[in-house]
């Protein structure tokens, strides 16, 4: 597994652990995060504030990763289903992920999903 890879799959695991001090270890200080449907956002204190909004929101987190691949040295694609149990139900939302990562350190994230798919299960 390369070092890029690694650091993508650490991350989910620290997800699923809700270890939201080790998910930010894993940002470069100047990192870009952009969930496609809202505004990106750069820079590690912009990007836990997003990360605990929908973080607040679950009591358990199950990430499953159902694909993973790297191209070049750098860039890691995932294609996952993020689970979140939120007031009691299982919300789960099919994404694909592309991660940027160099020394060690995630620059940029870039998830792609549907927020209908989300919102309608939350309101259901």
């Amino acid at each position: 597994m390369s070092d890029a890879t690694a650091v993508v799959k650490s991350l989910i695991a620290a997800f699923n652990a809700r270890d939201i001090a080790k998910v930010m270890g894993h940002f470069a200080s100047n990192a870009v995060y952009h969930n496609i449907p809202v505004e990106a956002v750069s820079g590690v204190q912009a990007i836990r504030g997003v990360i605990d909004q929908f973080m607040g929101m679950a009591a358990q987190v199950d990430w499953q990763l159902l694909n993973i691949a790297q191209s070049g040295d750098s860039v890691v694609m995932t294609e996952r289903v993020d689970r979140f149990l939120i007031n009691g139900k299982w919300i789960g939302l099919p994404v694909m992920g592309t991660f940027e990562v160099t020394g060690g350190k995630i620059t940029a994230w870039r998830d792609y999903f549907d927020m209908n798919q989300f919102q309608s299960q939350l309101a259901g």
